[in-house]
């Protein structure tokens, strides 16, 4: 029998909203996805390559430390870590679409007390990656940058994944071969199951 304060906690917890991870390669539809999941459980998208153009935008000392942002490159730690931070001290729930980047942003992430309820890692092969990045025309999908950002991804992101996958709430999606939607829906319903 429970006591009534580990019903208020498992109230508590059942309420609270959830916090996400979306990792996968560039092409494998992460923003896609990540704003069905956002939909789903209204939860923010905290996407730092939305808030980085946007600081970009502003102008000022920190855009020019961002003049490598569309060349294939990461941008600096310092300043991703925090516009994403303050961006999660505004959300109640969340989903990080593309980040964390590498291990020192995981590390960073669990000194600050985040905690992680799911991460979805999206497989898509590098044949797959390669036909979307050059169909969707984007000014940074250029030959030369597209096998730069795979190799960056594989030598930095792999490891993220690697930590992940043995962890509760880690889910692998293979996010090719069907309909977004199709796609959307399973990886909700392993989120909502796991």
């Amino acid at each position: 029998m429970k006591t009534f304060k580990e019903y208020i906690f498992k109230f508590l917890e059942e309420a609270r909203q959830p916090k996400i991870i979306i990792i996968g390669g560039p092409g494998s539809g992460k923003s896609t996805y990540a704003k069905f999941i956002s939909k789903e459980f209204n939860i923010s998208h905290i996407y730092p390559g939305e808030l980085l153009r946007k600081e970009k935008e502003k102008g000022g000392e920190m855009a020019k430390r961002l003049s490598n942002l569309g060349k294939g490159h990461f941008s600096p730690n310092d300043i991703v870590l925090k516009l994403v931070f303050d961006a999660v001290d505004k959300a109640d729930g969340f989903v990080f679409d593309g980040f964390p980047r590498y291990m020192q942003q995981v590390r960073d992430m669990e000194k600050k007390g985040i905690d992680i309820d799911n991460v979805v890692f999206l497989d898509v092969s590098q044949e797959e990656v390669i036909k979307r990045l050059t169909a969707r025309g984007r000014v940074d999908d250029k030959p030369d940058v597209i096998k730069d950002r795979i190799a960056l991804y594989k030598k930095e992101t792999g490891p993220v994944v690697d930590y992940y996958r043995d962890k509760p709430g880690f889910v692998s999606i293979k996010a090719e071969g069907d309909t977004p939607e199709n796609i959307a829906k399973e990886i909700i319903n392993k989120v909502k199951n796991k």
